[in-house]
C-alpha cells in the first residue's frame, strides 16, 4: 500500500540520522586507528550501536510500507498486524541500542579518569542503564502470552501481565537523566586534570551537547502515556520512534566529537604526532662540523636526565666525547617538570649529541 500519514516523515528522518551517525562513526574509527593510536572498547560499543540502529531503521521502513504512521482506519487489518509486528521487533533492537550508546559515552570517560569513586559512579550508570535496556527489550515480546496477541487483535484468550508503557517510561526517564549526567560530569572530573586545555574544553563542550539528547528523551518520555490510552497504536508511536532515534544519533555525535579532533587538525593542514609533544626526529646539521640531534620521548620516572654524547662523523677526525649528566628534582625551576600532579607523571627525556673537532673541549 502507498505510504501515508507520518510514514514518509519517519523514513526521511531515520534515514538521514542513521547515515549521519554512520559517517561520524567511520571518521571516529579512522581517527582512532590511524591518527590516535588504537581502537578502544568505546569505539566498538558505538560501532555495535550503529549496526543495531541501522537494523532498527530498516525495520521501521518496512513497517512504514505496511502502514506505520497511519491511522488504523486507513489501512487493512492484515497490514495493521504486519506493521505492528515489525515495529515491535524494531523496538526490541532500539531498546538495546539506547543502552549501548550511553554505555559507550561512559566507557570513553573511563579511559580518561583515574579516581576510584568517579569510576564507581560511571559503572553504576552503566549497569543500571543496561539493566533497564535489557528489561525493556525483553518486555517487548514478554508483555503478552501468547506473544502473537501483541499484534493480532483476533486473539482474545491472552494474558498481558507486563505493562510495557510503564517500563518504557522508567527506562526513557533514566536514559534522559543519564544524558544530563554525562553532560555535566566531565566538567567536574576533567577540568582539574593536567591535560591540554584545548582537549579538556573539546571533551567537556562536546559531551555537554548531550543535553540536547536529554531534551529529546524528555520530549519522547512525555508522550509515552498516550500509548496505553489509544487504539491507534501505529500512528501514536510515530513521534516516539523519531525522538528515540534522534536522541541516539545526538549521543553518537557528542561522544565522537572529542575523538575527531586529530582528524580536524589534519584536515586543516596540521599534524599531531603526540598527545602532549610535537617535535621532529630529523637530524639537523650545523656549521663547523657540529651535529645536533634531538629526540624527545615520554617516560614514567621521577627525574629528567639530559645526556650528551658524540655521534662520530666520517669526515671529522680526532674527535673527543664530552658527556654531561644532570639530575633535576622538582625544586629546580629550570628543569622539565611533570605534566601531572603529585609526582605520578609522564616526564620528558631529551638526548643531545654534540661532536667537535680538536683535542680539547672548546673554552667559554
Amino acid at each position: 500500500m502507498p505510504l501515508g500519514g507520518k510514514g514518509p516523515l519517519t523514513i526521511t528522518v531515520l534515514t538521514v540520522e542513521v547515515a549521519l551517525a554512520g559517517a561520524v562513526i567511520s571518521m571516529r574509527l579512522y581517527t582512532r586507528k590511524f591518527l590516535k593510536g588504537g581502537v578502544g572498547i568505546d569505539d566498538y560499543l558505538l560501532m555495535i550501536t550503529w549496526v543495531i540502529q541501522m537494523l532498527f531503521v530498516i525495520l521501521m521502513i518496512v513497517s512504514s510500507v505496511y502502514g506505520f504512521g497511519q491511522h488504523t482506519t486507513d489501512i487493512t487489518a492484515e497490514d495493521i498486524r504486519k506493521a505492528t509486528k515489525i515495529e515491535v521487533l524494531a523496538q526490541f533492537f532500539i531498546s538495546l541500542a539506547m543502552g549501548l550508546s550511553k554505555t559507550a559515552v561512559a566507557a570513553f570517560l573511563l579511559r580518561i579518569i583515574v579516581v576510584v569513586w568517579q569510576k564507581a559512579i560511571l559503572w553504576f550508570w552503566i549497569v543500571t542503564m543496561m539493566a533497564w535496556s535489557f528489561l525493556l527489550a525483553i518486555s517487548c515480546f514478554a508483555q503478552c502470552t501468547p506473544v502473537e496477541a501483541i499484534w493480532d487483535a483476533r486473539i482474545t484468550n491472552k494474558s498481558c501481565p507486563i505493562n510495557l508503557t510503564d517500563i518504557a517510561f522508567i527506562m526513557c526517564s533514566w536514559s534522559a537523566a543519564m544524558d544530563f549526567f554525562l553532560a555535566a560530569f566531565p566538567w567536574v572530573v576533567l577540568w582539574r586534570l593536567n591535560m591540554p586545555k584545548k582537549e579538556k574544553i573539546t571533551i567537556c563542550v562536546s559531551l555537554s551537547l548531550g543535553v540536547v539528547a536529554g531534551i529529546c528523551g524528555v520530549v519522547r518520555t512525555s508522550g509515552l502515556e498516550v500509548l496505553s490510552q489509544t487504539a491507534d497504536y501505529l500512528y501514536a508511536t510515530a513521534d516516539s520512534i523519531i525522538w528515540t532515534n534522534s536522541e541516539m544519533t545526538i549521543t553518537i555525535i557528542c561522544a565522537s566529537v572529542p575523538v575527531l579532533r586529530p582528524l580536524w587538525v589534519k584536515v586543516l593542514g596540521g599534524s599531531i604526532s603526540d598527545r602532549y609533544y610535537k617535535q621532529s626526529d630529523k637530524p639537523s646539521e650545523g656549521s663547523d662540523g657540529i651535529i645536533t640531534i634531538g629526540r624527545i620521548r615520554k617516560e614514567r620516572k621521577m627525574e629528567t636526565d639530559f645526556d650528551l654524547e658524540t655521534i662520530p662523523r666520517p669526515d671529522v677526525r680526532n674527535t673527543k666525547t664530552t658527556t654531561i649528566g644532570t639530575f633535576n628534582g622538582f625544586s629546580d625551576a629550570g628543569s622539565e617538570h611533570s605534566i601531572l600532579r603529585d609526582g605520578q607523571a609522564i616526564q620528558q627525556k631529551r638526548e643531545f649529541t654534540i661532536a667537535y673537532e680538536g683535542g680539547r673541549a672548546p673554552g667559554p
